[in-house]
This record gives C-alpha cells, structure tokens and sequence, in this order.
C-alpha cells in the first residue's frame, strides 16, 4: 500500500525535528530546542531500544524525530516512519467505527447489543439485557480482564468468543465501576461487522485508514514485517539488558489491539480528532459522536499521586484528565514488547504520539508531558526524571523481597504418567499435559510451559519459550476424584478470579 503524499515529501525535514517554514523561523528560541538530546538521554535511562515522536500544533505538524534502534541487533534506526505495534491505541478506532455508524443511523450507542447480536449472553445474569455499546466502549461491564482467553490464540474467531462468553466470570455489577476489558472491544468489533457487512478490518480501512492517507497502518505484525521499516518488540531480561523478541500473531485481539503504525501515519489521526471529525475539510465524523467518545463515563481508580493531574476518567476509547488545569485526552498502549501513548490537548489544539519498542516502559508519557511542558512553556515537571527515580526505588525494594517459596520435601501422589490428558474450561479453552524425558509439559494457546513439580500435586509454570513470561510462575494443581484418579486441573488464568477448573477430557 502506498502512502499518503504529503507524508512521503514531509518525511526528510520531519526526521530533521521542526518543519514549516512559521516554526523554523521562530528556531532560535523555540521552546523545543535541544529536546532531542534530552530524549535520546532519556530513552538510554530507561533501557529502551527505540522511540519514535510526533507533534501537531493547529493542524501541523511541529516535531517528529526518531530515536535508538528498532532491533536488538542495534543495526537499523528508528525513523519517524518506523511502524510499530500500536497495541491499544486501536481502541480508539474502534470507537470510531462504531460512531461513524452511529452517524449512519446503523447503531446507538445506548441501544441493548442484543439488537445487533441476539445471541451475545454473559454470566452476570440478567441485568445483561440492557449491555449497551457505551457499556463495552467504557469498560463498565463488570467482566474481568480473562486476557489469556485471546493471548497467542490464532484459531480464535469473535463467534467463537461469544460462545465463550456466558462462561467467563464477572466481578462487578454492570456499570458499577471500570475494568478495563479487551475482550469487550473485540466483540465489539464483531458488532460493527453485522452492521456494516463487512469484516471490522475491511469498514476500518475503508472508512478512516484510507480517507486519512494511512496507507501504512495495517492489521497484523506479519504484514507489518513486510515493511522495510518496522521495529522489532523488546524485553527486559532480569539483567535490565533489552532483548528482541518475535513478531507475535495477534490477529484475535483485533478491534482491542492489532494495528501497527508510525508516529507520521498517526499525524492525519490526531488532525481529525482535534479538528472534532473534520480531516482537511471533509467531514469523516460528526462533532455529536466526536465529543461522545471523548465524554467521560466513569472514573478509572482513586487520587492520582501527581499534584499536577487531577482524577483519570474514561469515555469510548480514550481516558480524559485535566494535566496542570487543561483538558488531556489520551491513551495508551502495552503489547508483545511495544509500548505507545497518543495524547490530545483539545483546547491548545495540539496532539502527540510517541512509540517505544519495549514492553510496558512509562518512557512514551513521560516524554510526551515532558515535550508538552517545554512547548507551552511551562516550568518542567520533568516526568521523565522522577519516573525513573520511582523505578530505581521500586526496583531497590523488589530486590529486598523473598520470592514465595514451596512446601518442601513433598512429592506427587503418584506418577507423572498419570497428570498426562486434555483438560477443558467452557471459557478459556483448552490445556493439554503430555510427558516427555524432561517431564510434564502443558500447552495453551500453542504455548510451550514445563510444569516443574512444586510440591504435592501443583506443579510451577516455567515457559519454554522466552516471550511466552505471561505464563511465568503460574500454578497448576491437580485435583483426583472418588477413585482416585485425575479428574481436573486449576490453574491461576487470572489473577483478579480464584483458580479455573478445567475438567479432564481425555487421557
């Protein structure tokens, strides 16, 4: 796919830092001047391979800079054009999916889902009826995250999840309060599909990538690596050393988390937000569904610890704050290594977005509020130096802490041979224990763990593979029946529910 036009002439003098003839004029004292030692400093500090950079201000774009190195090899560069997994920044287009059909009279967002998908059931009982699309876009469904449910799962369709649903536990009331959920955006995704008729991919590329000149913006890291200029997601090892990790399927997330983009490809994104649905003259969304999807809904957790934001707040999409007194609208993003923020300042009408390729580092809104302070001219906060000074403390302590450790001299009630089977939950799936010369291994979602003896019969999770870490320490107790023989398996999905029961099928 190619791209927009005025992106590939901007793409030179945007690495540069400033453009626009006004802002290099104005270059001698502008505000932003020596950030980009700053930055790259910080990106060091915070063991982050690479990071990419863009601000608008009043419809233009002001500074867009790449930094660092999008492999661990630390052979090729991070351009301002470097694609990166977005994670759940794709939330926010989401939402937009649904308001441009909202538009269209196809969907409301206070309407029971129900009316679009009659088969949609949940385990909340029958308050449920009324689940409403403002419900899923704001996180106050009652549904617990259950996020192993899609993790590394290729196989699994949106229909396939609705069948899952009655059986996944909520933890809530219907809107009593935020959790964020992406199992909701997914489904989600599956309503805009029966509306429109067309998957949630094909109406989003149709309907917003295409009119705003994404044409790098796609769905799946495989295509994504299929760029010439795309980085690679990273960790950190107990060492603090960054290390690559594979490009992960992640097509089931879908409408919660799949796109991948570049910092230049987000600038027309930010330009329609700020311009209320308008993009360079063309109205893609209304102002009414525009401000809908930035209202706030309900509040995100107590007092902030920063005297200079004030509670956090959740709309369709995006979480809404006031930073030292003025509206922010933004959100973030953490998945297979990458991490990214877009934040808005409606009314200084200015946008950023900022991409790291290393998971869950704070690195991208540190930088963001840290660029905006210096923009504004603000007195420096410097989010970036007292994040990494909590780090250094949190890590000091962690250090101090003793890991949990097992009943000892236990053994299991009896041989391995016998744990071996197919064990299945009506929700989360399927794990299947088989026994080789190193011992017993599970595997979920096509994911590799040895299940090292812990004591009794509960077994430690160790993955096989590097990356698979979401599955690190997780515990596995084997439970007999009457007879005596292995009837069922518990294991910790989710650290907000008591222990799954999956029940042995085979074996």
């Amino acid at each position: 796919m190619q791209r927009r036009a005025f992106v590939s002439l901007l793409g030179a003098s945007l690495g540069a830092g400033l453009v626009g003839p006004a802002w290099a004029a104005k270059r001698k004292t502008d505000p932003l001047a020596g950030f980009d030692a700053e930055l790259d400093l910080a990106r060091q500090n915070w063991r982050v391979p690479g990071l990419a950079i863009a601000v608008i201000k009043d419809g233009a774009p002001i500074y867009t800079k790449g930094f660092g190195w999008r492999d661990g090899a630390k052979t090729q560069a991070v351009t301002p054009d470097t694609l990166f997994g977005v994670a759940s920044l794709t939330k926010a287009f989401t939402s937009a999916t649904v308001a441009l059909l909202v538009d269209e009279g196809k969907l409301a967002w206070d309407e029971p889902v129900t009316t679009y998908v009659p088969e949609l059931k949940m385990a909340g009982g029958v308050e449920y009826a009324s689940l409403s699309l403002r419900d899923m876009l704001s996180h106050r469904t009652g549904l617990g995250t259950h996020d192993l449910v899609w993790y590394n799962n290729e196989k699994l369709s949106k229909t396939e999840l609705l069948a899952r649903l009655p059986y996944l536990d909520t933890s809530a009331p219907l809107r009593s309060q935020y959790q964020y959920n992406n199992l909701m955006y997914i489904l989600a995704g599956l309503v805009v599909e029966r509306a429109s008729g067309q998957s949630w991919e094909a109406f989003t590329e149709a309907r917003l990538l295409k009119p705003l000149g994404m044409g790098r913006t796609g769905f799946s890291p495989s295509q994504m690596a299929h760029d010439a200029d795309f980085a690679f997601g990273h960790k950190l090892l107990p060492s603090k050393q960054a290390v690559q990790i594979p490009l992960r399927p992640e097509d089931a997330i879908g409408p919660a988390g799949e796109l991948h983009s570049s910092v230049t490809q987000f600038i027309p994104w930010m330009e329609m937000q700020l311009g209320r649905g308008q993009y360079r003259g063309k109205r893609l969304i209304s102002v009414a569904q525009s401000e809908a999807m930035w209202a706030p809904l309900v509040s995100t957790g107590g007092q902030p610890e920063a005297t200079e934001l004030s509670r956090g707040l959740y709309g369709l999409g995006w979480r809404t704050d006031f930073y030292r007194g003025m509206r922010r609208v933004a959100h973030g993003g953490n998945l297979n290594g990458f991490s990214s923020r877009v934040t808005l300042f409606p009314e200084q009408n200015v946008g950023i977005v900022a991409f790291a390729n290393m998971r869950g580092t704070p690195l991208p809104g540190h930088a963001s509020l840290d660029l905006f302070d210096r923009l504004m001219g603000l007195a420096p906060a410097n989010w970036s130096a007292r994040g990494l000074a909590r780090r250094d403390a949190n890590e000091a302590k962690a250090a101090t802490q003793t890991p949990p450790a097992p009943i000892p001299n236990t053994t299991p009630s009896r041989e391995l041979a016998a744990f071996v089977g197919t064990y299945r939950h009506k929700g989360y799936g399927t794990w299947t224990v088989t026994l080789d010369e190193a011992g017993l291994q599970g595997t979920y979602n096509e994911m590799p763990i040895r299940l090292e003896h812990w004591h009794y019969d509960v077994f430690n999770g160790q993955p096989t593979r590097e990356d698979d870490d979401d599955l690190l320490d997780v515990k596995f107790a084997f439970q007999a029946d009457m007879a005596g023989k292995i009837r069922s398996l518990e294991v910790q999905m989710d650290s907000d529910f008591p222990p799954a029961v999956f029940v042995r099928t085979s074996g």
